[in-house]
């Protein structure tokens, strides 16, 4: 007997965490969805999920069997949408989010090409726990982010990477001529940040000089592309992908701080919803950023 129809539906469950939200994803009833959990359940002879009043918590057996079975269970779904896509028209609204410094940079590049009188593209920012929750829920459908996404619960592929550079105000270019650049160098200079967790600042500092840093940023600001123009514009220094300040660099108006060690990248990821791919517009989208990634947008210069 085929359980693959039981299996998608617990899946769906699994990566909603809610009976309610995978029935409205399947565009089947909540009964037949809690019923083809519970015969799962009762083939495995596991409970699968704990009930909450908001929604169903998966168990260890359920993760498990999550993780044997979502990548193929997927790839099986995808094959299916690309041949039955060929017949069907590309229409309707996909909703992308990211963050906002990105999708500044890259959306013209990534999305001008597939833009026709049917498809219809919604742009979204937030930071990494609102990206995530805006495709869990299903108000998004695919995500450009830098933070590593969960494999059970979301498709996804790395597309390029971002360079992370320390810049400063042209204006303190004295306080860097000759001095070897140190943690204490830096320390000592007033700092602008996205925020006062310093992220970026933190992660430079303990791959570059092997410290943990406590210091408080002067200026914080959650949009790189404030603090690249107060950078610009005013004495302090930061941490930020190169592709948001190298237009500035050339002009002389920001200057890079160079390092003997290389510099952290980050990689970019392409998200999915792997639910939403049953939509023909957001598989093609999802091709179509794919395809556009191997042009080497996302790749630092």
């Amino acid at each position: 007997m085929s359980y693959l129809v039981q299996l998608r539906s617990f899946l769906d469950v699994y990566r909603a965490g809610s009976i309610s939200k995978a029935a409205n994803r399947l565009g089947i009833s909540q009964p037949a969805v809690s019923s083809h959990v519970h015969s799962l359940e009762a083939l495995t002879g596991c409970v699968l999920f704990t009930r909450r009043s908001h929604g169903v918590t998966p168990t260890a057996e359920a993760d498990e069997l999550a993780r044997q079975i979502g990548h193929n269970l997927d790839a099986i779904e995808n094959k299916l949408t690309l041949i039955r896509d060929r017949r069907k028209r590309i229409a309707g609204v996909v909703t992308i989010i990211g963050p906002a410094e990105l999708l500044w940079a890259k959306s013209a590049k990534l999305f001008s090409p597939a833009i026709h009188n049917e498809l219809r593209f919604k742009l979204l920012t937030g930071d990494r726990e609102k990206i995530y929750a805006s495709l869990k829920d299903g108000t998004s459908q695919i995500a450009l982010t830098t933070s590593q996404p969960d494999v059970q619960k979301f498709g996804f592929q790395i597309i390029g990477s971002e360079k992370l550079i320390i810049v400063a105000s042209a204006t303190m270019a004295a306080d860097f001529k000759g001095k070897l650049i140190t943690a204490e160098l830096l320390e000592s200079l007033p700092l602008i940040a996205y925020d006062e967790q310093l992220p970026l600042i933190r992660d430079v500092f303990k791959k570059i000089f092997g410290v943990v840093t406590n210091m408080q940023a002067s200026i914080t600001v959650p949009d790189l592309r404030i603090v690249e123009r107060m950078i610009r514009q005013h004495s302090g220094w930061t941490v930020m992908p190169e592709y948001l300040c190298q237009e500035e660099i050339n002009a002389g108006r920001i200057i890079q701080i160079d390092l003997t060690e290389k510099m952290p990248e980050n990689d970019i990821y392409l998200v999915w919803n792997e639910s939403a791919l049953r939509q023909p517009s957001v598989m093609f989208v999802k091709e179509h950023i794919l395809r556009i990634a191997e042009t080497g947008i996302f790749k630092p210069k």
